[in-house]
Formats: structure tokens, C-alpha cells, sequence
């Protein structure tokens, strides 16, 4: 039974994302092929403008339209915790854990727009959401070509749009909830453009859904989205990328144990 609710559910997910996402497809894909057509003829600053007006319209209606219906339809709840006022008006690299696909939902939900995450090439396949990525500002990496992936990161930096850059700094979801070694390309990247980082801890996503098995919803979890004190890296980064990764991964572990104990006290 179970199964089968969540069968309905995904599929109530799939429609709602299908309906969303068509005329969003086609205001992005329109102003992003004019963009390029004007660049062609000697005008690259109109594919730059055009790009940023896609990031913010499709940040506004991933973030005001699509996720609260995804989340309710999900019958998960969400919370936002900041353990000091966070300057919202400064560009941050937003360097946070991944063990659900509900993180990206939770992070769209809460962080102002507008805001790029740093995606891998594989989800440019995903139907909707993938064929959004590239055209609306999002930063598509090939995590096989180092090379390949510091040059696309180098070009959507040359474009200047302001906002948020998230990374999953574990490269990929956990399949236990535990947090993997942290990749080196987000603090790589708040060091070359003197950007602070912004350690975020997402708690309670795991227990919601975890990667394997993908259908085993649990209905009536709250995640929260925990942001920890931002790290000057001007400051910082004196003692290299290796100790960026270990103060980040500390505050991020640190705000996963005071939740789990929270949940366990309740």
C-alpha cells in the first residue's frame, strides 16, 4: 500500500513539474537562443544579459511555485535555522551536505534568489529540470574532466550574475547518510574570486527519502536547512583549501549531530 501511495504521489510530482514546466521551457529556451543568435552577431553581453533574466525567472518560479507543491504533495515539512543573520545581498558559495533529492528542493525553498547550483552533466538528460539547467544560468560540470569542469565554472563566474553558488560539496548523494569526503572545486572557487563560504547542513532529508530505496517515502518528516557562520576565505585561506574543507565539514558535521540529538530528545 505504501508503495503504491507513493507511486501516486511521484506521479502527482511528474504532472505538476510537467504542467510548471512547459511554458517555463519555452520563455527560457526563447530568450536563451535570441541571446545566443545576438551574440553570434557580436553582442555577447546580450547572451549574458539574457542568461541572468532566466536565472532569476526560473529561481522565482522554482522557489515560489514548484517546490511547495512538491513538499506538500511529499507531506514534507521544512525549516530554515541561521546561527548568525546571514548578509543575503552578498554573493556566498553555499557548500552543502547531499543525502536526498529532497536537499535540492529544500535549498531552492529557502535561499533568496537568485541562486546557481553547480550540477552534474548527467542531470542535462532529466526531463523539465534538466533541459532547464544550462539555458537559465546553472553551472553544468562533466565531474570526469577536471579540466572541462573549472572552465565551465570559470565561464558562468566571467558572466558576473549575482546571487548564490551552491555546491554539493560531497559530490554526489550518500546512500547512508553519513557525510562523504568533501571535493576541493567549491573552495577552489570562493578562494579564486574571494567569495565566503556558507556551510549549510541539511537535516532530517535522509529520514524523508534516502537514495536507495528511491520509493521509500516517509511522509510527515520536517527537514531543516541549518546555515552555519559564513568563513572569510580572505582570512581563512591562509592556511590552504585543505583547512577551508575541514573548518567547513566541521560546522556542517556539528550541526547534524545537534539535530539528530534534537530528533532523539523529542
Amino acid at each position: 500500500m505504501n508503495l503504491l501511495i507513493n507511486l501516486v504521489r511521484l506521479a502527482a510530482a511528474g504532472a505538476w513539474t510537467a504542467i510548471l514546466g512547459a511554458p517555463v521551457l519555452f520563455v527560457v529556451w526563447s530568450r536563451y537562443l535570441w541571446g545566443r543568435f545576438q551574440h553570434s552577431l557580436g553582442f555577447p553581453e546580450r547572451l549574458d544579459r539574457a542568461i541572468a533574466q532566466n536565472t532569476y525567472f526560473a529561481c522565482w518560479v522554482a522557489q515560489r511555485l514548484w517546490t511547495g507543491v512538491l513538499l506538500a504533495i511529499a507531506g514534507i515539512r521544512l525549516k530554515v535555522r541561521e546561527a548568525v543573520p546571514i548578509d543575503w545581498q552578498r554573493t556566498h558559495v553555499i557548500c552543502a551536505n547531499h543525502a536526498s533529492i529532497f536537499d535540492i528542493l529544500a535549498l531552492v525553498r529557502v535561499v533568496p534568489i537568485p541562486f546557481r547550483f553547480v550540477a552534474k552533466r548527467e542531470l542535462v538528460k532529466w526531463p523539465v529540470i534538466g533541459w532547464l539547467l544550462r539555458p537559465s544560468g546553472q553551472i553544468v560540470i562533466d565531474r570526469r574532466d577536471r579540466a572541462s569542469a573549472l572552465r565551465a565554472i570559470a565561464e558562468a563566474a566571467a558572466r558576473k550574475i549575482r546571487g548564490q553558488v551552491i555546491f554539493f560539496v560531497e559530490g554526489t548523494r550518500s546512500r547512508t547518510g553519513e557525510l562523504l569526503p568533501f571535493k576541493k572545486g567549491a573552495f577552489h572557487f570562493a578562494i579564486e574570486h574571494h567569495l565566503p563560504i556558507l556551510p549549510a547542513a541539511i537535516c532530517g532529508s535522509y529520514a524523508a527519502l534516502a537514495r536507495v530505496p528511491w520509493w521509500r517515502l516517509n511522509p510527515g518528516r520536517t527537514i531543516e536547512v541549518r546555515f552555519t557562520s559564513p568563513i572569510d576565505t580572505e582570512f581563512e585561506s591562509r592556511g590552504g583549501v585543505e583547512h577551508l574543507i575541514v573548518r567547513a565539514r566541521e560546522q556542517i558535521a556539528a550541526e547534524l549531530r545537534v539535530s539528530e540529538q534534537n530528533v532523539a530528545a523529542l
